[in-house]
């Protein structure tokens, strides 16, 4: 009973530093990156009142390591150089702001505006999965109860959806890629046109389905020893 108690304060403390953590993540990050997002849709919208007709739209993508033009940056130190690695367009064409091309904001395409979107709603999810997950090992052990084989299914769904969110991300920077390369063609600059697949959160996703997979062989194989006492 006294273990019981201790992991109940052990997964209450995970729960609430997870909501904590989360709260200190959405405030130092979604939060600026929303108003930074906001702020640069409204310029690019007042840019293309004051320019009159046309519409405005970004690109960024990575440069080649080495080959990127120098810059010269007053009062850096004697002998520090440097160079652009990653470079942000902001392109006007000559059309007005239709239905058809109102999400064509990110690299001149609707369907990199709806990996972005696609994305973020995996990665809600993802934190709405593990607060359930918490909160149910929370209650099955105040309760004295076996753990909840839906959380099998949580799991397995967290692993889905890092994978696809990440390759989400990937696509979308490679449309990026894509455009900024055919801004760039007759400049001397160079994009780095490699697919920007994040392998680590390749393998975080694999993992979580790795992990789904044991908690259900382990649940099978408690069933069946229960079923031969």
């Amino acid at each position: 009973m006294q273990n019981k108690k201790s992991l109940h304060r052990h997964l209450l403390t995970i729960y609430v530093i997870y909501f904590v953590a989360l709260f200190i993540g959405f405030m130092a990050t979604i939060v600026p990156s929303f108003s930074r997002g906001w702020n640069d849709a409204e310029n690019m919208v007042n840019q293309s009142e004051m320019l009159g007709d046309g519409r405005i739209y970004s690109v960024s993508a990575p440069l080649v390591a080495g080959r990127g033009e120098t810059l010269n940056i007053e009062g850096l130190p004697e002998g520090v150089t440097s160079n652009i690695q990653q470079i942000a367009l902001r392109v006007r064409v000559p059309e007005n702001y239709t239905i058809g091309n109102a999400f064509k904001v990110n690299a001149n395409s609707g369907w990199a505006y709806l990996l972005m979107a696609v994305m973020g709603l995996s990665f809600l999810a993802v934190f709405v999965l593990f607060a359930l997950i918490i909160n149910s090992l929370r209650k099955s052990i105040r309760n004295e109860q076996p753990i909840c084989q839906c959380n099998i299914s949580r799991t397995r769904w967290i692993g889905i959806l890092i994978l696809v969110a990440e390759f989400c991300r990937a696509a979308m920077l490679y449309i990026n890629i894509r455009e900024a390369s055919r801004l760039l063609a007759d400049t001397s600059l160079e994009v780095a046109t490699a697919f920007p697949l994040n392998y680590w959160e390749v393998i975080v996703g694999i993992l979580f389905l790795f992990m789904a997979e044991v908690f259900s062989v382990g649940t099978q194989l408690s069933e069946e020893q229960k079923l031969t006492i």
